[in-house]
């Protein structure tokens, strides 16, 4: 729809995939040439009961960039790309990134529960959970086309795919994890999974995330009001003669949409977006 318009930077998921390949690459090539680098990098990013008794209070978030192997940063990748990009066009940019660091969060509390010193935890799993949990409850019979095995394709409710998913990680959870027959993290998985229903409620709640700005002389903030702010319908009365009128006014929609979501658009915004497909 854009057509001539401004460009925009990519997305939050456009940008953390690149960030989590980036670093990936960099990280594999300091085990190459230099491994003392390599576990430097492993001491102080993934997160451990021993990192936090050592106060490195970091890694509750940069365990998320390390990932133990390519088939690891792959899944989660393809994650990321086909529900958090789903995701953040509802939620918008601001508040992917919230639910991003409520999902790490929350997924290595759950794991610290549960796992004692001399182990750690990488991976960027709780935050494709997360972005899972919220999507399943946000849309829980909206009917969505999985390729089951990678191949064979499967239609399904989200409420179902939620319950298969917690099913599988809690078995995987109490059968394996505590066990330690395993070196996946389920605990971490759950974790994501809770994360992401908080941060459903959250927003179900009409409250809202706010928004930081870095305006002297400190660091304030600013509600993001995009879902209660009454709108002045006048504002959207469009000369659809005008190609120029137009464009300008669907450039604000799009700049809406990447900050607060399709979900923030009102009935006439909408309806502004369906006629200029067909007139751009």
């Amino acid at each position: 729809m854009r057509n001539n318009f401004i460009t925009h930077p990519k997305g939050a998921v456009d940008r953390l995939i690149v960030f989590l390949l980036v670093f990936f690459v960099l990280h594999s090539i300091a085990k190459l040439f230099s491994p003392s680098a390599f576990e430097y990098t492993y001491k102080f990013l993934s997160f451990s009961p021993s990192g936090l008794s050592n106060f490195y209070v970091w890694t509750p978030l940069t365990y998320c960039f390390l990932h133990d192997g390519v088939f690891h940063l792959i899944m989660n990748l393809l994650g990321l790309y086909f529900i958090g990009k789903a995701v953040e066009v509802d939620v918008g940019v601001i508040n992917f990134w919230y639910l991003s660091i409520i999902g790490s969060l929350s997924g290595c509390f759950i794991w610290f529960l549960f796992n004692t010193d001399g182990l750690f935890l990488v991976g960027s799993s709780s935050i494709v959970m997360s972005c899972l949990s919220y999507y399943c409850l946000k849309n829980p019979s909206s009917s969505i086309t999985l390729l089951l095995f990678f191949i064979l394709p499967c239609r399904i409710q989200p409420k179902w795919l939620l319950c298969g998913i917690l099913l599988i990680e809690s078995y995987g959870f109490i059968f394996n994890e505590l066990n330690g027959t395993t070196e996946i993290a389920h605990s971490a998985h759950l974790g994501g999974l809770c994360g992401g229903a908080i941060f459903f409620l959250y927003l179900r709640s009409g409250r809202v995330f706010p928004i930081f700005t870095l305006n002297s002389p400190g660091l304030r903030y600013k509600k993001n009001k995009s879902r209660s702010v009454k709108i002045d319908k006048s504002n959207f009365k469009i000369n659809f003669s005008d190609t120029n009128d137009l464009q300008f006014e669907v450039d604000r929609i799009l700049d809406k949409i990447n900050d607060s979501g399709f979900g923030s658009l009102t009935k006439k915004e909408k309806s502004t977006l369906e006629k200029a497909k067909g007139l751009l």
